[in-house]
């Protein structure tokens, strides 16, 4: 399909074909920065930023309040992942849009996000103020994740794995908490009891059994290392 098909196609999917196919077009494309010029393209004929604003224009064609990104930036280069953020976020405040990415880019989710819920086999192990989450984390799957960044500093090379062990598979999870298998805080009661989703303090939840002993732990651990 051309682009200029391809972004019009849900409005005829819904029901709402537009009277000038090619209007409808070249406004959607103006709006995620594309010149018109670029209607009669095919996919392969555009750079990797040029098909992600298409994408962008197809998904705005039906006026949504809610847009779901799945790793947006994903396979671009560092400038073109930042231009789409930034035109992403201009989007979302000038057509008020409530925007979920699917990311496991932490550094970009630092930049972007309010919120953030962190998850592990398909369950919800943290969520909270973005910042909050990923400065002081209260889930040891959670921290693991942080530790695992790389960092373009060889002072400071990780000197061991963040998070050990192999993945469970997602159809047979383990019992209990479903990070025991990996977790170095790991109990009796963590094999056996399936951890709730608590609210610890302010809008932090974790599902942890002992959060605010970790939690503590941590604290003690930072205040050592100052």
């Amino acid at each position: 399909m051309t682009v200029g098909k391809a972004v019009v196609e849900p409005l005829i999917i819904g029901g709402s074909r537009p009277n000038n196919p090619i209007d409808a077009a070249q406004k959607l494309l103006e709006r995620v920065g594309l010149p018109a010029t670029l209607i009669n393209r095919y996919p392969h004929e555009l750079s990797g930023g040029q098909a992600r604003r298409v994408c962008l224009a197809r998904a705005l064609a039906l006026s949504p309040r809610l847009l779901v990104a799945d790793e947006p930036t994903a396979g671009l280069d560092v400038s073109v992942q930042g231009e789409v953020l930034n035109l992403m976020s201009d989007l979302r405040k000038s057509l008020g849009l409530s925007v979920l990415i699917i990311s496991h880019n932490l550094a970009m989710l630092r930049h972007v996000s309010d919120r953030i819920a962190i998850l592990y086999l398909g369950r919800l192990v943290e969520t909270g103020n973005a910042r909050q989450v990923l400065n002081s984390p209260l889930h040891p799957y959670t921290r693991g994740l942080i530790a695992s960044e790389p960092q373009p500093d060889p002072r400071r090379r990780r000197a061991d794995l963040a998070i050990r062990g192999e993945i469970p598979s997602i159809l047979n999870r383990p019992t209990g908490c479903v990070f025991h298998t990996r977790c170095s805080f790991t109990q009796e009661k963590c094999k056996r009891e399936v951890p709730e989703l608590r609210t610890i303090f302010d809008d932090r939840q974790v599902r942890c059994h002992f959060a605010e002993d970790f939690n503590k732990k941590q604290g003690d651990e930072n205040a050592m290392v100052h």
